[in-house]
């Protein structure tokens, strides 16, 4: 069975009470094609059927119905006719979609072992642009097509291309005629939609100290809309801006679907939300060894106090932290935060110190703004000779090479390490989470690459931050710079199209801010990136 949860072009009219000339595609369409297997020695004859249906809602039931009084309620079975002929089938689909059951039945002719009609009218349609059409006649013995388009116009030949003014419902119409003179028409609705005028978005808002989060519908459309929520773990809802509670933590897929019946177009956008165990209180950290100290990374995320204990008797506060192990051994580190609605949680690791001061094993990763789905790792480390790298992908696998490139099966919260051992036999490892998120139903791919730029360049550049967020003409970025650099910044969609890119300018050393004009940009998703000498950051925002 083919679902098709986000593509749907049109919607059944009916079901919202709007009233329009133009007929939507239904919310399920039963379908099936057959192959006919060898004749068996009592002369019956196996025939196997495969459903190609669609809909839009839940899973649905089968009854297959058959001329010579067989049934079936398998998705696709398999059915012995007793003897050669033209037999009739039938399948019917019943499919729950927002509250209703959705039904739809499909009849064809099966001819088992005989020759179809010598006369044969069938075509197939599609849609390639908005209102455009492209039709296909079977050629088979055929000398000459005539079509009826349902719109008054009409073509010749076997493959025309047909544009209707008008999105809609349209009866079109073929008429052949065979090599040996026959004559025989066949009909089929085709389904017209024009340019999609839809443009679905959403923001969340967690209510602090809960998994309840506030969703805000900022989806665009030509006329008034309806929309279906998702919210990733079996609830759905219909509302325009709704809030829903989780019942467990973990990392959920939220999509947004809107439909414009009257302009004949839907939209879908997803979006993941990570949902700590412990409601809105989040203490997993990244850390990393060098010959200075192990610097410790605490989560920012509404917390509003970090303790350490790094497992060799000392402590210390604060989100950031350098701590030096006077022995190499293996410790336990771990943190401990409190939320701004005064939750407490911990999260520990188990960090090895080599006692080296050779090496380094550090990496820096960022979304590709040219490739939907993708990120890229910078490799930073550095050694003595020849060095093995083993990373650590944090979803069971692991890679042998210095610029290797995995794919996960889903987004999610992954904690990502690099181990290296140099030609001396110094050996050192980072790890960092992220939260490796996608915009649409795809896998996500890190991509490793040369670290060029040197372990300092990635620290030129931070804490970037934008406001306001969603902003309207104007969006101000501010940021930090570690010392005299130039910097320039570039915005580009979701989908990595570049749609801005400002003038270098020299900073000092300090914080600054620059305003960005964002008055030319559609309303939608984008990314900002700020760029100096090599070191990257990116930080999203929503243009309303």
């Amino acid at each position: 069975m083919k679902k098709h949860l986000l593509t749907l072009s049109l919607l059944v009219l009916s079901v919202f009470g709007l009233t329009s000339t133009v007929k939507a595609q239904p919310f399920c369409q039963a379908g099936f094609t057959y192959a006919v297997g060898t004749t068996n020695p009592n002369g019956s004859v196996t025939v196997f059927f495969n459903d190609s249906s669609f809909t839009a809602g839940s899973a649905p039931t089968y009854s297959w119905t058959f001329s010579d009084g067989q049934a079936s309620t398998l998705e696709n079975p398999t059915i012995t006719f007793s003897s050669t002929g033209v037999y009739v089938a039938c399948l019917t689909i019943s499919s729950q979609v927002q509250g209703f059951v959705c039904t739809s039945t499909f009849c064809d002719s099966i001819y088992v072992n005989v020759l179809p009609p010598t006369c044969y009218a069938g075509f197939g349609w599609q849609q390639i642009s908005p209102g455009v059409v492209a039709f296909s006649g079977m050629t088979q013995n055929n000398a000459s097509w005539s079509w009826d388009f349902g719109d008054g116009s009409s073509a010749t030949g076997n493959n025309p291309v047909h544009t209707y003014l008008t999105p809609g419902s349209y009866n079109a119409c073929l008429t052949v005629v065979t090599t040996t003179g026959q004559t025989c028409s066949s009909c089929q609705t085709v389904l017209v939609t024009g340019a999609s005028s839809c443009n679905a978005l959403f923001t969340s808002n967690q209510v602090p100290g809960t998994t309840t989060f506030n969703f805000v519908n900022q989806s665009t459309a030509t006329n008034n809309i309806s929309q279906v929520w998702n919210f990733g773990d079996g609830s759905f809802d219909y509302s325009p801006n709704p809030s829903h509670t989780y019942a467990n933590g973990g990392l959920y897929n939220v999509c947004l679907t809107i439909y414009d019946s009257l302009a004949g177009c839907s939209d879908t956008y997803c979006d993941s939300l990570y949902i700590n165990t412990l409601p809105g209180c989040f203490a997993t950290f990244g850390y990393q060894t060098a010959p200075s100290g192990t610097a410790f990374y605490g989560p920012a995320q509404g917390n509003v106090s970090w303790t350490w204990d790094f497992g060799d008797g000392s402590v210390a506060t604060g989100q950031n932290v350098n701590h030096v192990y006077t022995t190499p051994g293996t410790y336990t580190a771990c943190l401990t935060v409190v939320n701004g609605a005064g939750q407490t949680c911990t999260s520990c690791q188990v960090i090895t110190i080599t006692g080296s001061s050779s090496c380094g094993s550090n990496f820096a990763i960022y979304p590709d703004t040219l490739t939907p789905h993708t990120y890229i790792a910078y490799n930073l480390a550095f050694g003595t000779g020849p060095m093995t790298y083993v990373w650590s992908w944090g979803d069971g696998t692991s890679s042998n090479t210095a610029y290797p490139s995995h794919t996960y099966a889903g987004p999610g919260v992954y904690t990502i390490c690099l181990t290296i051992t140099d030609a001396t036999g110094c050996t050192n490892t980072t790890c960092y989470q992220f939260s490796l998120l996608r915009i649409t139903n795809a896998p996500i791919t890190i991509n490793v690459v040369n670290g060029t730029t040197g372990l300092n360049n990635t620290d030129l550049v931070s804490s970037l931050t934008v406001a306001p967020n969603p902003a309207t003409d104007a969006l101000t970025a501010q940021f930090n710079v570690s010392r005299e650099t130039s910097v320039s910044f570039s915005i580009s969609s979701v989908t990595g199209q570049n749609v801005y890119n400002s003038e270098t300018v020299r900073y000092n050393a300090g914080s600054h801010s620059q305003r960005l004009d964002i008055s030319n940009l559609t309303k939608g998703l984008y990314i900002l990136q700020i760029i100096s000498n090599g070191s990257v950051k990116h930080q999203k925002f929503v243009k309303q």
